[in-house]
């Protein structure tokens, strides 16, 4: 029902914005956006009558006019638009203190969350940052990260109905709740728009592949109805695809690493090897197939015996960049039948497929499958338990996920005397995502072909001991009975109701002293099933095996705030122009773990107009997830050091599990800010020369504490003593299952400065100017664990994970641009820039944190040796031309050289300026049309190496820091009416 009902909303979306781009307006205008990037917040939007409209800035309960004590960094479309990004993703990671937890080029194929980015503030997990839409939080992705990891979608927000991104850069959970520890980002779609908006974008890389087209068309209207009032609506329409990237395409993305340097270890993206190793089940040897295996005689001749293993990689059935296809919009609607009541309504849609694949997973020791001695191909005499063996002759698993996801929130807002307002509204939200995974097989078929005794073929033995890498089929007679596919549909939805009201308490000399309170009620839910042989565990190497979870909590809500300006407006001096306060909290009583109560301060100092102190105190909390409570555990696999056989490396089956003992996870927040904007505040002050430049500074330090996680397989491996029934051995004396359920772990502090500067100058004769920059420095990432201790025992370690792949990342991230402008033939506009964006060097996915764990040092090669994987430094560059409107000429406008009274003039008056810009019909046509061209990554720098593993790593390079893409080529051209 769901489906259809998405599917036809999105119909009828195109149609509208078709038809209220074709609708006659009278006024050409887009809506009013913030100025470029900053620290301080947007809010100095024009009104109609010309008046700084008060608009609902993110930390605030109560709209404002300028900027306040909350630390709030901008992106608007003019940023966007220099960079040429095409989704919420790309344009989020050009902020330097963000990182994306997980995108289209993330861990692509067999993906724990196909077809979804996931964002992340300070470096820390993505479930650490709230993202809202509009000021309202938005439902979850229905498949969570390793199964209970939350997080939004953001590429499920069309980029054409953003008008711009806020970011709160210090905690929020005093006045939003739940996640909103490294930051809240706050995407604001377009609310009042008039007239409409075509934008076709067509980019390749320069190897014929990510071929990407995005095409959007957004219209809008404001007027005065027949019946009376003041009406607006906004609808856009967002249309996004994509290509793939194939591994064999990049170099770095395959082959054996050993052979670069006799420190890195062979790539091992697949869990198992394409020529699998067998253990006797009572000689106890270990049986390796050699490469080039055929058969179909197999003798033991075709096997190492108590030899080597061989994770040979062979790039087949891989992509660094899955196929995708994006399509949705939104629909913002205003009514205000009289000045102080307005109705409206804020409505997103949106429909995502994903297809990819990777390679056949096969089967293991942990499915569990034997050879039996009978089989015809073992030529052992003895039952033999596989250690992992792919598939590949039964094609590659291929997946197709399509998620469908909405949000629609309808309420009213009272303004009452004294600049009181009243606003209630409710909001409900759905996400549900179908996946699909084809080619798998059947595992208690499978078993039953090994015996012989499968129907239908009862007598014909399947034949493991081949190479699997080679393009050979020698059991294409069982395809047919043996293949199956695994099927996840899970969905979840939010329903939240709210009602909030605040105003002027009184109007100091300093300014307005306000007050603003709410009240909310919210539930969330998460439901997932699978296909029954899933859910039964008859599917060999299954994805998602056993019975999912379903869940629902329920979150009762009441938050307040207060601003009190201390000096400032009449109450001001020189050393003295500005000091207000604003403080926050916030009780939430969740139904399942219990309640947290969490407060904030947040203090602006201005000594004099054109420089700025903020500092804030804030408390945060996440709430354990549901996936982390009550989640069924989730088999994964995970090579294990074993102790107890001399340092043998091999897979084993990892269980994560819930915990409904688990705490909420809290937090400490500490942050400043200096800002400076010289000659912003007076045209004849010493400064008034600088006008236009900005720069900013500012230190944060976050403290986690009760951090939820599991421990590492390693960690529970080599200290049996600490954690009795963790670590579960078969009769060969093999390690068959890790137990790591979810738990309250340790700590992690992480301390940082962010900082930047921004020039734009004047129009002159030459053009304009405009320079940014921004950048962020982690130099501190510490992280609290429990770890295991060479006798057996365990104890808390503090690691230095600053700078590590995989945990806090690169700890210096850089983006500047520079970008010329100059108005020509009049009305027409001529832009070219530049984009330097740099990422700096992180010690490689195998680690001893800085010789804070030294019991890694014997696992590494030579011992304590750490690959470093270099810094990544690309240039983009982009030029666009604008064509002008035209000059409109008017009955009462004299010709040149004629007066109003139409004479002719002579003299020096006869000497009439020319109309600015062309009458011409072709350009009239092209009046308003922006065409753009641009290339990203000029000098075509690949992504540093990364050789020694570690999950982000296992593609050669950090999937969450850089890309494969390498040099691209876009062009854009963009129709306003």
């Amino acid at each position: 029902m769901i489906r259809r009902f998405i599917n036809r909303i999105l119909a009828a979306l195109s149609v509208a914005s078709a038809a209220m781009m074709l609708a006659p307006m009278a006024v050409i205008s887009q809506q009013v956006s913030p100025p470029s990037v900053t620290t301080a917040p947007a809010t100095e939007a024009i009104s109609g009558g010309g008046e700084l409209e008060k608009v609902t800035v993110t930390g605030y309960l109560i709209p404002r006019v300028g900027g306040g004590p909350q630390p709030v960094f901008t992106i608007d479309q003019d940023f966007i638009t220099k960079q040429g990004d095409q989704t919420l993703n790309e344009v989020l990671n050009r902020y330097p203190g963000g990182l994306s937890q997980q995108n289209q080029l993330t861990i692509v194929g067999n993906s724990t969350s196909p077809a979804a980015s996931a964002y992340g503030l300070r470096a820390l997990p993505a479930n650490d940052t709230l993202v809202l839409i509009d000021g309202y939080r938005f439902p979850s992705y229905p498949i969570p990260i390793n199964s209970v990891q939350n997080f939004v979608d953001i590429n499920s927000i069309p980029l054409a109905g953003i008008d711009r991104i806020e970011i709160l850069k210090d905690g929020g959970s005093a006045t939003y709740g739940s996640d909103a520890v490294a930051g809240v980002v706050n995407v604001i779609t377009k609310d009042t728009y008039n007239g409409a908006d075509i934008v076709n974008y067509f980019g390749i890389s320069q190897r014929g592949d990510f071929g990407v087209y995005h095409g959007s068309l957004t219209a809008g209207l404001s007027d005065k109805p027949l019946f009376g009032g003041k009406f607006s609506v906004v609808t856009a329409f967002d249309y996004y695809s994509q290509s793939p990237i194939e591994s064999v395409d990049r170099w770095y993305a395959y082959g054996d690493r050993s052979k670069l340097s006799p420190n890195y270890f062979n790539q091992t993206v697949a869990f198992f090897p394409a020529n699998g190793s067998y253990g006797g089940n009572t000689t106890g040897n270990l049986y390796t197939v050699k490469p080039g295996t055929t058969g179909p005689n197999i003798t033991a001749n075709d096997f190492f015996i108590n030899g080597p293993t061989f994770q040979t990689f062979v790039p087949i059935d891989e992509q660094l960049a899955a196929r995708e296809t994006r399509y949705g919009g939104i629909l913002n609607a205003n009514y205000s039948p009289t000045d102080w009541l307005k109705f409206y309504d804020r409505f997103i849609i949106q429909r995502a497929e994903e297809n990819t694949v990777t390679p056949n997973q096969g089967f293991s020791f942990f499915d569990p499958i034997v050879i039996p001695a009978n089989n015809p191909f073992n030529p052992f005499g003895e039952s033999l338990t596989p250690f992992g063996q792919l598939l590949r002759e039964f094609g590659p698993w291929s997946e197709d996920t399509i998620t469908r996801t909405l949000r629609n929130i309808v309420g009213a807002t009272v303004q009452l005397p004294h600049e009181w307002f009243i606003d209630g509204n409710f909001l409900y939200g759905e996400s549900d995502s179908t996946r699909y995974i084809y080619n798998s097989v059947n595992k208690s078929r499978l078993q039953q072909a090994l015996n012989g005794t499968l129907p239908g073929f009862t007598g014909i033995f399947f034949n493991p001991f081949t190479d699997q890498n080679l393009n050979i089929h020698p059991n294409s007679i069982f395809y047919p009975a043996l293949r199956t596919e695994q099927i996840e549909d899970n969905r979840t939805d939010l329903v939240q109701w709210t009602l909030k009201a605040g105003g002027t308490l009184v109007n100091l000399p300093s300014g307005p002293f306000t007050a603003a309170g709410g009240l909310e009620y919210r539930s969330e839910s998460l439901i997932q099933s699978n296909d029954k042989n899933s859910e039964f565990n008859n599917i060999a190497s299954g994805d998602f095996a056993g019975k999912l979870l379903s869940a629902r909590r329920y979150v009762r809500s009441a938050y307040g705030e207060l601003a009190l300006p201390l000096l400032g407006e009449k109450w001001s001096w020189p050393g003295l122009r500005n000091l207000d306060v604003v403080f926050s909290e916030r009780y939430d009583d969740y139904s399942d773990f219990g309640s947290a109560e969490k407060p904030k301060i947040a203090i602006r100092y201005k000594p004099f107009d054109d420089l700025t102190f903020r500092g804030s105190y804030a408390e945060g909390f996440i709430a354990p997830t549901l996936g982390e409570l009550f989640g069924t555990p989730i088999q994964g696999q995970q090579q294990i050091t074993d102790p107890e056989r001399n340092g043998q490396m091999y897979n084993v089956l990892l269980l994560n599990g819930g915990n409904p003992n688990l705490k909420p996870q809290t937090s400490y927040g500490y942050y400043l800010e200096a800002l400076w904007t010289p000659g912003s505040g007076d045209e004849n002050s010493w400064w008034h020369w600088a006008k236009g430049f900005s720069a900013y500074i500012d230190w944060y330090q976050i403290l986690i504490r009760n951090e939820i996680s599991t421990l590492g397989a390693q960690t529970l491996v080599g200290a049996p003593n600490a954690f009795p029934g963790t670590v579960i051995r078969g009769a060969n004396g093999l390690i068959q299952e890790v137990i790591a359920n979810f738990q309250n772990v340790g700590d992690t502090l992480t301390d940082g400065i962010d900082f930047g500067a921004s020039y734009i100058t004047k129009e002159y004769n030459w053009g304009k100017l405009d320079f940014e920059l921004n950048g962020t420095y982690i130099y501190k990432f510490d992280q609290r664990r429990l770890e295991g201790n060479a006798d057996g025992s365990s104890n808390f370690q503090v690691l230095q994970a600053a700078d590590a792949l995989g945990v806090s990342g690169p700890d210096f991230k850089l983006v500047a641009s520079l970008f010329y402008s100059k108005h020509i033939f009049g009305s027409d506009n001529i832009r070219t820039g530049i984009t330097l964006n740099y990422i700096d060097s992180e010690v490689d996915g195998f680690t001893n944190f800085k010789g804070s764990l030294p019991a890694v040092d014997a696992g590494l090669s030579p011992a304590g040796y750490q690959h470093l994987v270099g810094d990544w430094t690309t240039v983009d560059w982009q030029i666009s031309y604008e064509f002008g409107a035209p000059a409109e000429v008017t009955p009462e406008s004299p010709l040149p050289g004629y007066g109003k009274d139409g004479k002719r003039l002579i003299g020096e008056n006869a000497i009439s300026p020319k109309a600015e810009g062309s009458r011409w019909n072709w350009r009239t046509i092209l009046a308003n049309t922006t065409l753009t061209f641009g290339i990203n990554n000029i000098a075509d720098t690949r992504p540093p190496l990364s050789a020694q593993g570690g999950n982000v790593g296992i593609d050669g390079y950090d999937t969450q820091s850089a890309t494969p893409i390498q040099r691209y080529f876009y062009v854009q051209i963009e129709k306003k009416f």
